[in-house]
């Protein structure tokens, strides 16, 4: 590791040992505008931001547990503005990518018809002009369920509880952070993508079964 105004930097070799990535694949990725900007102290020479450890990680995640494409995770990089400076930032708004597609976009105005005036008073989207394939979705699931009368208490349970369970994940972030002095990207995207997934769908498994 070497510091350069007050900031730490990796060389390739360092990289390559902390991520397990060629320094090809690591070289391509930098191509295709991934990776923070690296400094070069001579021809043959490059350093590489601390950040960028976290970065490639999140890029292997998408690649091998969501199959996004090397060109689809730039047009998200791109769309979110990646933060190549705020770790924080960086690992909330890798949350934002796995949990949006920014695909098939549509306005607000072709919207009206869906009950999206009231998916946004209740907190389940949020009231903006363009929205993409899975808000889409998400809306088109609540239309559906609106025939039913049991329908907005159970998706208004949902939002309620989640709002419970992100001050909980908040406060557990804060506490390995205190302790540790980073926070583990890939731990993140574990929790909120697979373990708390399988958690809700295994209560109402569970649920479903004694009832028979």
């Amino acid at each position: 590791m070497k510091i350069i105004e007050e900031k730490n930097y990796y060389k390739m070799s360092e990289l390559v040992e902390l991520t397990n990535l060629g320094n090809h694949t690591i070289s391509f990725y930098d191509k295709k505008g991934l990776i923070p900007n690296s400094v070069s102290t001579s021809i043959n020479m490059k350093y590489y931001p601390e950040i960028t450890v976290t970065v490639l990680n999140l890029i292997v995640y998408f690649k091998e547990n969501l199959n996004f494409s090397i060109d689809y995770i730039k047009e998200l990089f791109d769309y979110y503005k990646v933060d190549f400076e705020n770790r924080s930032e960086l690992i909330l708004q890798s949350i934002e990518m796995i949990s949006s597609e920014i695909k098939n976009p549509i306005s607000k105005e072709k919207l009206i018809n869906k009950n999206l005036q009231e998916a946004i008073n209740i907190g389940l989207l949020e009231d903006k002009e363009i929205y993409f394939k899975t808000e889409i979705e998400i809306l088109e699931i609540f239309d559906e369920l609106l025939k039913y009368d049991i329908s907005l208490e159970l998706v208004e349970e949902y939002i309620n509880t989640s709002k419970k369970l992100a001050l909980l994940e908040k406060e557990l972030s804060q506490k390995v952070f205190d302790k540790t002095g980073t926070i583990p990207e890939i731990l993140v995207l574990n929790i909120l993508n697979s373990l708390k997934p399988y958690i809700f769908n295994k209560q109402t498994i569970l649920e479903l079964k004694r009832n028979k």
